[in-house]
């Protein structure tokens, strides 16, 4: 295991040496790597993907929703079946971009997310925040017949609109997800049941809004990281950097891993760790995902690297990449920055 620890960090080195001169390529620049960058529009949102950009789910999740909303509404997409299917996708070229829900603001992280990161060599490309509003969803009604009395979605979704469920007295029913469940429903023609998914499901399948916004909390958002091969080009208004790392297990190593960021003044989003699967040592280890402010081949980013390189067991980059805007909600307010969702 030390063997290839050591042959992961010297790849490591040598990638994240070269990383400076390939992103200074031709037509490549960024501005900083600070927030007073905000003013600025998001170069890589406006840039029309050359093929798919896959998803996980039905026609009509949040997922495709957030495809939409990052690259487009002509954009087109491409449904998977599992996450391992979205990145087997985007690795064979069947998809140019994936698009991947890291967490909820809700609910939390999602694992198999962080996992599979770990597991394939895509990187992150962008970044984009959706606000999520379910909306109660059902075949077209003739007068007078009566509204459903069963409610059917993803168990996540159902928990989620709690309240609303209870105080119209709907039976619940849990669906494999939120867009399947509005497709089984109108592929069924299953007058008495309605789905809990995303207005985009509607115009999809064909059904009824019957209610909008019917969530228990209204600042419920779920963050997704665009991935692809290679490394992200072009100009960068919000730069933002993700890595993996692993640090021994010796007090203080986690800190002073941490401290290499802290003594060059980079801002640090989010910390999040995860037990690491593949390893015959006894009990847990544990791997951290770090996203960052700055470009990682900007002065302070990279010198904290090569920090991490000199003292972690494993670093691995995920890329640089625009960050998510802030967000403008009119019925719930303003949500300053991203990062704060991502405490």
């Amino acid at each position: 295991m030390g063997l290839a620890f050591s042959r992961q960090r010297i790849c490591s080195f040598f990638a994240i040496v070269g990383l400076s001169a390939a992103f200074r390529a031709p037509g490549a620049r960024r501005l900083g790597n600070r927030r007073s960058a905000r003013t600025l529009v998001k170069a890589a949102a406006a840039a029309a993907p050359e093929g798919p950009v896959a998803f996980q789910g039905e026609h009509g999740a949040y997922s495709e929703a957030a495809v939409f909303q990052h690259f487009g509404a002509d954009v087109e997409t491409l449904p998977c079946a599992s996450f391992e299917d979205l990145f087997a996708a985007v690795e064979s070229g069947a998809a140019s971009y994936g698009m991947l829900p890291m967490e909820n603001s809700q609910a939390g992280s999602i694992n198999k997310a962080y996992d599979l990161l770990m597991d394939f060599d895509l990187r992150v490309h962008g970044e984009t925040v959706l606000r999520v509003q379910h909306s109660l969803l059902a075949l077209p009604r003739k007068d007078g017949e009566p509204r459903p009395s069963r409610v059917r979605s993803h168990p996540q979704a159902l928990a989620q609109c709690e309240r609303y469920i209870q105080a119209n007295g709907l039976t619940v029913e849990a669906g494999s997800d939120t867009a399947g469940s509005a497709k089984e429903i109108a592929a069924a023609g299953e007058g008495g049941v309605a789905a809990i998914c995303s207005a985009l499901a509607a115009e999809r399948y064909g059904l009824e809004v019957l209610a909008l916004g019917i969530e228990d909390y209204k600042y419920n958002f779920t963050r997704f990281f665009v991935i692809a091969k290679g490394d992200a080009r072009g100009t960068l208004a919000l730069p933002k950097t993700s890595v993996i790392f692993a640090v021994g297990d010796k007090p203080g190593a986690l800190c002073s891993a941490l401290e290499e960021f802290g003594t060059r003044e980079v801002n640090l989003v989010k910390l999040e760790s995860r037990p690491r699967r593949r390893t015959a040592m006894p009990g847990f280890n544990y791997i951290f995902y770090l996203d960052f402010e700055g470009h990682h081949a900007d002065d302070g980013p990279r010198d904290a690297i090569l920090g991490l390189l000199r003292s972690c067991a494993f670093v691995k980059l995920l890329g640089s990449y625009d960050a998510a805007p802030p967000l403008v909600i009119a019925d719930a307010g303003a949500v300053p920055d991203p990062a704060l969702m991502q405490i």
